[in-house]
């Protein structure tokens, strides 16, 4: 779950990178809306990583299944405002995509289960 969550995170910006001019395009905005659709994960994600912060000190799972419903729902919404034609709805869409972002889980995850003596 760890890495398939990690997996999908990253995926996720690595195929917005290089298709958000055209998807801004598409969706009848300027290629300046590329910069806010490619920033608004990572800051939303920031505001978000201190929640689960706090949230794994409790429990790891429901937070890493929290974060991937909403990199669903992010996901989907941003999916569809090309269809409905929508820059509201691509960048709410890359707004929740952030705030499920689960690197900070993923990373604790791991620092808590690996023991010291085996890090670099």
């Amino acid at each position: 779950l760890n890495l398939v969550s990690c997996f999908l995170f990253m995926m996720n910006n690595y195929i917005i990178e290089p298709s958000s001019a055209y998807y801004a395009e598409a969706l009848g905005s300027s290629d300046a809306l590329s910069g806010l659709m490619i920033g608004a994960a990572p800051w939303f994600a920031l505001t978000s990583s201190v929640a689960y912060s706090y949230w794994t000190n409790y429990n790891y799972k429901q937070p890493i299944v929290f974060a991937g419903i909403l990199q669903f729902v992010g996901n989907l919404m941003y999916a569809n405002a090309y269809a409905y034609g929508s820059v509201e709805l691509c960048l709410i869409g890359r707004a929740i995509t952030g705030l499920g972002a689960p690197r900070i889980i993923n990373r604790r995850y791991v620092a808590d289960a690996t023991p010291f003596s085996l890090r670099t």
